[in-house]
């Protein structure tokens, strides 16, 4: 007991230090025991600390308090939608002990097989057998948003969506997005305790009518219009009131061909914000999916109050892991392909050496790493002939292809016109900085265009390709969109509104109406007062277009 005594002065005086003293000083330190470890600057070195063998226990427990004291801690530079708790700043710690946990263990059994590697972070498509890690993962987001940290507080999974809200700037229009949102999703899969699932839209872009796939209903998402009524988000509250959707208004889902544009680059620069190629932008191609749902989830700074929004991009961080993989194949290393961020106000704090805002335990290079990379395991998406065992999938034998099965049309679709009350009600196309919806980048041509959360008075489709190093937030249209005129992608046709008294378009495309029941869409954000309006309509990423070479290879 006598020989404890001074290992716990040495662990009373290290934490000391780590409060008031640099790390210089801490190397530094008086006791022999503690000045052999240098101590972690980054989340990366606190996981690397923590795996070495034949370290004290003692001091492994010290240096993991400080990274969660000194790197979990708020960041004050960026101010919160709603001010913290000390509860809620201790969940927060809380959840990030179980990320540096879960490193540790995945170190610790490394070189087992992957059966045993992955046991948590195995993440399947949604409808992918067994129907069991759908349910798992719904279950314990409603677990998380009905467990409230304090007895008068919030509830945890809304603390967790309310980082996003402050790190709007950080984690889109550059370079950022993916590294950032990978972090992101692993802090909300570590609060979870079960694996995210991943939506593959693709599967659904395949169907005649995307809005009538089974995921938009009781058994997965829930109804796909108006407020959710069904399903196990159900009634969730949401900073906008009610969660609601507004399905198929305006966007695209993923499709085959956009994602195969994605990989067949090689370069890290060549699929992001500012400089991606064209229709290669994986944050635009994941925008129109935002737009597409519509409702609570097209909010810049909400969007991860409908648990739809880490299903979204579950997928889209799938994409990049492919995309990484085959960096490794043609020897280029995906941890350092890294870009600067644009020398511009609006994306400051998206350099990789820059603390990933809202997210202190991490810094951007962090998302980067073959460590987070490592925490998890794709299972492949749906392919023919057994579409991932599913039964809610079936094979397309004449297409090859995966493809939904739609949901009894007797089970309840739900309500466009609440979809459009709680859309103006809120305002939410001018309730903020934070609150604007996501710029489009592609369309499909299918959709109605009655989106309750885009501003069409305001939509402008710009004619140069030089591109702004920011997405034109202010239109609704990002400022490298195939939509604007004069890009290769664009179709020499466009659509017209050509009567004011009834608000109808005529498709030259299609020579007819693509909006039969416009006057029942209630799109009265349109004015009809303002006189004809001319918008040019391009070719959605996924259609063939002439002049745009896809890969000759099957990637995806």
């Amino acid at each position: 007991m006598k020989m404890c005594i001074p290992h716990v002065y040495a662990v009373l005086f290290f934490l000391t230090c780590v409060g008031c003293n640099s790390v210089h000083d801490l190397q530094n330190a008086p006791y022999e025991k503690l000045s052999k470890f240098s101590f972690p600057k980054t989340f990366a070195e606190c996981t690397d600390f923590l795996v070495k063998p034949n370290t004290p226990k003692y001091i492994v427990q010290a240096v993991q308090n400080h990274c969660l004291d000194g790197f979990v801690s708020i960041d004050h530079t960026h101010s919160w939608t709603k001010n913290l708790t000390r509860d809620e700043i201790n969940y927060i710690r809380s959840v990030f002990r179980k990320v540096i946990s879960d490193a540790d263990n995945l170190n610790k059994t490394r070189h087992k097989r992957d059966v045993e590697l992955f046991p948590r972070r195995l993440r399947r498509e949604v409808r992918a057998a067994p129907y069991q890690h759908w349910a798992d993962y719904a279950r314990n987001v409603r677990r998380l948003k009905y467990e409230t940290i304090d007895k008068n507080g919030r509830s945890k999974y809304d603390v967790l969506a309310d980082i996003h809200g402050i790190a709007v700037s950080n984690a889109h229009f550059g370079p950022n997005f993916l590294p950032w949102h990978r972090l992101y999703l692993i802090l909300l899969e570590s609060a979870l305790g079960t694996p995210l699932t991943y939506w593959d839209s693709t599967i659904d872009h395949e169907s005649e009518d995307c809005t009538q796939s089974i995921l938009w209903t009781a058994k997965y998402f829930g109804n796909g219009f108006g407020i959710v009524k069904t399903g196990p988000f159900a009634n969730f509250d949401t900073p906008l009131g009610k969660l609601f959707r507004n399905i198929g208004s305006d966007g695209a889902l993923f499709c085959k061909s956009g994602v195969n544009i994605i990989l067949s680059k090689s370069r890290f620069q060549q699929i992001s914000e500012p400089f991606a190629d064209t229709g290669a932008s994986v944050e635009g191609q994941h925008n129109s999916k935002h737009v597409w749902v519509d409702g609570v989830i097209n909010n810049l700074g909400e969007s991860p109050h409908d648990p739809v929004f880490f299903c979204l991009h579950s997928f889209v961080d799938y994409i990049w892991e492919l995309f990484r993989k085959q960096q490794i194949m043609h020897g280029i290393d995906p941890t350092t392909d890294t870009i600067l961020a644009p020398t511009d106000p609006e994306t400051s704090f998206q350099n990789t050496t820059d603390v990933s805002v809202g997210l202190r335990g991490y810094y951007n290079i962090d998302g980067y790493s073959k460590r987070i990379a490592d925490m998890v395991k794709y299972e492949p998406h749906p392919q023919c002939p057994i579409c991932a065992g599913s039964q809610d999938l079936y094979c397309d034998k004449r297409k090859g292809l995966c493809v939904t099965r739609n949901r009894d049309p007797r089970e309840y679709a739900g309500r466009q016109e609440e979809a459009r009350s709680m859309g103006y009600s809120n305002k939410m196309n001018n309730n903020g900085p934070y609150t604007k919806p996501f710029p489009i980048y592609g369309r499909d041509i299918r959709v109605r265009l009655d989106s309750v959360t885009l501003d069409y008075d305001n939509i402008s489709l710009t004619s140069s390709l030089e591109r702004s190093p920011m997405m034109n937030v202010g239109t609704n249209i990002m400022a490298n969109s195939p939509l604007n005129s004069g890009n290769e992608q664009m179709i020499d046709s466009n659509i017209r509104l050509m009567s004011p008294q009834f608000n109808r378009f005529t498709s030259i495309i299609q020579n007819q109406d693509p909006r039969r029941n416009f006057l029942d869409s209630g799109a009265t954000n349109i004015n009809p007062q303002r006189g004809p309006v001319l918008l040019n309509i391009h070719q959605p990423i996924g259609l063939h277009v002439r002049g745009i070479k896809h890969p000759n290879y099957k990637i995806y």
